[in-house]
């Protein structure tokens, strides 16, 4: 059986199928790329390409060649599209391109037993989706007896072909989705101007209005009018320079006094005081501190000997070496020559 495609002049049409050694399925399959190529003419071309060698990675198709992407078009549609294929045909097709795809499905998701389809019109759906592909939409027809009797024999090779048909009449369909690729190809990039461009016509255009500023003040309403200007409102005096004369203290008084360190009369208190005498601040007792005998002195912390990594930034034997508790540190040799003597 052979189905009829309508083909516009020019278009790129992409053939994919499995190619059986049964001699009804290859002739179907010349015949509608006949009867395609006869369509687009000289200037359109037909590509074909087996589902086998895309599955398994031995073709690779072209990025954004074909218009139309045709799957698995003739009868028995055994074939079931894995997302390693869809993605390759989402990506030889360009952007907008469509695809028609053909496939047997089950009514439910309960499978048959001897059955290899798993797949029922839901999840062919989403597998379209999951692809990239969008706009799918699925149709189902029924197999007939007559089909599933011709399935169980010449192509799933079952012993039992005749109760396999019996257990899966009406559950076996054959669905006809169609879906497209959008609007942009795999891997495409655009600069996002986040309006800028839109604002700066909107600003440069005569009948845009410009946006009010906060806090600005409008000198054209009746309001705003009467505000006197600030430099007129001060006189020539305000505006002469103050000598040092004028900025004496009156009375010729001395200035405040400030109280000293360790003050002594109140003043530091808020006491009145006298001017006239002077404060008389007092010093702090000096701290009286012994020497440190290093060779007698007692560690409190018990990590004096262990050595610098271990005292603390006060010790007396800081930058000596280590040394057993109760011993006196003594650096034997002589300081003028190197420990080390080739």
């Amino acid at each position: 059986m052979t189905y009829s495609y309508t083909a516009k002049p020019g278009q790129a049409i992409l053939l994919v199928a499995r190619a059986s050694g049964d001699a009804s399925n290859v002739d179907a399959l010349q015949q509608l790329r006949d009867s395609l190529v006869a369509q687009v003419g000289t200037s359109g071309k037909v590509d074909f390409e087996q589902v086998d060698r895309i599955e398994e990675g031995a073709a690779t198709l072209a990025s954004a060649q074909y218009d139309v992407a045709i799957a698995n078009p003739v009868i028995p549609h055994s074939v079931e599209h894995s997302s390693k294929v869809l993605g390759q045909v989402l990506l030889a097709l360009k952007p907008s391109g469509t695809l028609m795809l053909y496939e047997l499905v089950l009514d439910a998701a309960n499978g048959v037993e001897g059955l290899p389809i798993t797949r029922t019109q839901e999840e062919l759906e989403q597998q379209l989706k999951f692809a990239g592909f969008i706009d799918t939409r699925t149709e189902v027809q029924p197999v007939s007896e007559p089909g599933l009797l011709e399935l169980a024999e010449n192509h799933w090779k079952l012993s039992t072909a005749k109760d396999f048909v019996v257990s899966a009449a009406g559950r076996v369909l054959t669905a006809t989705a169609s879906a497209a690729k959008p609007a942009y190809n795999v891997g495409a990039a655009a600069a996002l101007s986040f309006g800028k461009k839109a604002k700066a016509k909107e600003a440069t255009s005569s009948n845009a209005i410009a946006p009010k500023k906060a806090w600005m003040l409008n000198v054209d309403s009746d309001d705003e009018a009467e505000i006197e200007d600030q430099d007129e409102l001060l006189e020539e005096e305000d505006l002469a320079k103050p000598d040092a004369a004028s900025l004496a203290r009156p009375d010729g008084a001395a200035p405040k006094r400030k109280a000293c360190k360790n003050c002594t009369c109140g003043l530091a208190e808020g006491n009145m005081v006298d001017d006239s005498e002077a404060c008389k601040p007092t010093e702090k007792p000096k701290r009286l501190t012994r020497p440190v005998d290093v060779v007698n002195v007692k560690s409190s912390c018990g990590n004096c000997s262990l050595g610098d990594a271990f005292r603390c930034s006060s010790c007396p034997y800081l930058g000596q070496p280590s040394f057993k508790p109760g011993e006196k540190v003594v650096l034997g040799g002589s300081m003028l020559f190197d420990d080390f003597m080739p």
